[in-house]
Formats: structure tokens, C-alpha cells, sequence
């Protein structure tokens, strides 16, 4: 294996499509993470009312802290490994019947037409090839009203400088997911930036 096959081999197995001891480790606690995570719930403030979905869940970590919350859950994610750590540090909730967690694509989520309250997406959108798709799926699922939040990684000099080249992400200006997203169909769209590289934003339909 070459160079930039190594390279692109240690990139899908830590961020892209997190998968073997590697990619286990890195989202069974993932840090990096937790800014996000917080954000995204102080934009939800889920309900024991709320029905709860998630898109690129990873470890599960998110959806843990949101099923402290919420009445029931659902999540997916691309990673066969991810589903099955995601599945793990919820277990009691996934026994119980309060939590779904599937393996599958976030372009073509496998949940009927208005049927949650919330949706999240937590520092996966970067990879998304289908972002339109991805933002009409999370539309089509959520039900009048639902809010979604997500954090991404913003299109910031620094942040292209040094996620965009080496991990090939797909970032946007605030005004471009303003655009992505109002054309989903949400409404209410607040996007904002935080230096040096993270993206935020909250929209309902």
C-alpha cells in the first residue's frame, strides 16, 4: 500500500468511516466533541415529550445524553463498527425499546414522513457528498415544528488550512447553509461561526 493509500486508509478508519480499534477508541470518548454536543442541546432543549433523531451518531455519546431526556430515539450512521459501539454504550435504552440504531445512509434515512420532534447531525456534515439530500431527509422525517441543530466544521481560512486539504471536507460559508437549508425547506435558520474552525446552526420546519 502507497503513501496516500495509507493515508486515505488511516482517514476513513479515524474520521470518515470510523471503524476497527482505531476509530473505536477515538469516538467511544470523543473530546474534540463535547463543545458541540453541549451547543447542540442548548439549541434543542429536548423534552421528555421529544422523539429524538440523530444522523452519524459515532459512539453514541450524543445520543446517550439525549436519551436522558427524551421519551424515545433513533439513530444511524455509516459505520457498521459505529452502530455496534453507538449500540453498546446504549444498551439499556436499545433493550428497552427506546432507542433504534441502524447502519444505513443519511441521504436516504429509513424513517417515515414526520416522525420526530428533533433532529441532530454532530460533526459528520463535512463528509456528507449529498448535502441537499442529507438536509431534505432530515426535513422529510422531522415533524411540523421540529427543530434541528447541527455542528459542522465552518469554512474558515484556518479551518481550510487545516481540515480542509488534509481530510478533504466539504465546508460552506454561513450564507451558502443558510441557502442549503432554506432550500430543505426549514425556516427560522440561524447559522453562525466560532474561531478557528466550528460551525453552528438551528433551523425549524
Amino acid at each position: 500500500m502507497g503513501l496516500t493509500a495509507r493515508y486515505q486508509y488511516y482517514i476513513d478508519r479515524t474520521a470518515r468511516k470510523p471503524s476497527g480499534d482505531e476509530g473505536r477508541k477515538l469516538y467511544n470518548n470523543p473530546k474534540s466533541h463535547y463543545k458541540g454536543f453541549q451547543i447542540i442541546l442548548d439549541y434543542l432543549d429536548l423534552q421528555d415529550t421529544d422523539e429524538y433523531m440523530e444522523i452519524g451518531c459515532g459512539g453514541g455519546i450524543l445520543l446517550g445524553i439525549a436519551l436522558q431526556k427524551v421519551s424515545r430515539a433513533a439513530a444511524l450512521d455509516h459505520s457498521k463498527d459505529m452502530v455496534e459501539l453507538s449500540g453498546e454504550n446504549n444498551a439499556d435504552s436499545v433493550q428497552s425499546g427506546r432507542a433504534e440504531i441502524v447502519e444505513g445512509d443519511a441521504a436516504e434515512l429509513p424513517w417515515e414522513d414526520n416522525r420526530f420532534t428533533a433532529a441532530a447531525s454532530a460533526h459528520m456534515f463535512f463528509f456528507v457528498e449529498q448535502p441537499e439530500q442529507v438536509l431534505s431527509e432530515i426535513y422529510r422525517v422531522l415533524k411540523p415544528g421540529g427543530r434541528f441543530a447541527m455542528a459542522t466544521m465552518s469554512n474558515s481560512i484556518p479551518g481550510k488550512l487545516m481540515y480542509g486539504f488534509l481530510y478533504q471536507m466539504r465546508t460552506y460559508s454561513n450564507s451558502k447553509m443558510v441557502k442549503l437549508m432554506t432550500d430543505a425547506g426549514f425556516k427560522n435558520v440561524k447559522v453562525t461561526s466560532a474561531f478557528p474552525f466550528s460551525q453552528y446552526c438551528f433551523a425549524v420546519k
